[in-house]
Order: structure tokens, then C-alpha cells, then sequence
């Protein structure tokens, strides 16, 4: 049987994406101290750009994080921009402000609600520089590097095949 992974779909409010359970391809897994994470990111970026190609919708690659840690999202738009998210979940409160604050230094905005923050991409933008920077941001305020499972679904909530 398929392994049980979560999907998202587009809320149309200010929470963005929902989580959803359901049965989809493997999940890649992305190994942030390994040189290679960042050929593994472009391709992921490209996967989901090619899919929004192709359908005219919304994609999103979800990078899991650790238990008390922060996910990263990448959506890429039918416009070719790219949108990255992170998602504050369950972080105690100092980790919260860290993480918040490390974001904001990069020139992320922080979401209105406090539960997150986003860096809007313009059309046109490297695949390695999107890769570089989800890499750096898995990474911030003492975030650890361990291997994070990566999953895709599009705004409809099928799955998106990752191909590396």
C-alpha cells in the first residue's frame, strides 16, 4: 500500500494551505548537509513548475521538519512566480521569536497571523537560488540538518510526482 503522507489544498484565507491526509507517491527526502541538497531542492522546484505548467494550477512541495521544528513550503504559481513559506507549527515560543527574527533579517514578511512567514520569488527566478534559500532557511536559529521527507500536491490536491 502507499505510504500515508499529508497533501494540502488552498484554503482561500489568510491560513493559506490545509493539511490533508492521504495516500500519494513516495516522498523524496532531502538531506540539508549534503552537497547534493541543493541539485535535490532544483529539481523539486523544477517538478512543481513543470506540473503548474501542464495544469494551470497552484503546486506546493511541503519539507517536513523535526518534531518542535519549522516546515517549508514552496508554491510555484501559473504566473512563474514562486511563493515560500514557512509555517511556525509547533515551536515553543523563544524558538518561535528566533526563527521569526532570522526570517525577517532575510528579508522574509511576517504573516499577519504570527504563524508563519513568506518570501515571494518574481517570475524568472533561479531554481538554485529558490534551493539555496529554503536551504538556509531550513538551517535558521539552530534548526537541525537531519534528512526531511519532501512531498507535493497540486491546489486541487493531487499528488505531484518529484522527479530527481
Amino acid at each position: 500500500s502507499a505510504p500515508q503522507v499529508q497533501r494540502c489544498h488552498r484554503t482561500g484565507d489568510a491560513s493559506g494551505w490545509q493539511a490533508l491526509s492521504m495516500a500519494s507517491p513516495e516522498p523524496i527526502t532531502i538531506d540539508p548537509s549534503d552537497f547534493d541538497a541543493v541539485g535535490v531542492l532544483s529539481e523539486v522546484v523544477v517538478s512543481i513548475r513543470a506540473h503548474v505548467m501542464g495544469t494551470d494550477t497552484d503546486a506546493a512541495a511541503t519539507i517536513d521538519a523535526p518534531a518542535g521544528w519549522h516546515r517549508v513550503v514552496v508554491t510555484a504559481k501559473p504566473g512563474g512566480s514562486s511563493v515560500l513559506v514557512v509555517r511556525y507549527g509547533e515551536l515553543s515560543l523563544s524558538r518561535l521569536r528566533n526563527v521569526a527574527e532570522a526570517l525577517q533579517r532575510r528579508g522574509w514578511q511576517l504573516d499577519e497571523d504570527g504563524e508563519g512567514a513568506t518570501l515571494r520569488q518574481p517570475p524568472g527566478t533561479p531554481t538554485t537560488d529558490i534551493a539555496f534559500e529554503v536551504l538556509a532557511v531550513l538551517g535558521v536559529a539552530g534548526a537541525p540538518t537531519t534528512p526531511r521527507a519532501v512531498t507535493a500536491v497540486d491546489a486541487d490536491g493531487t499528488p505531484v510526482g518529484l522527479h530527481l
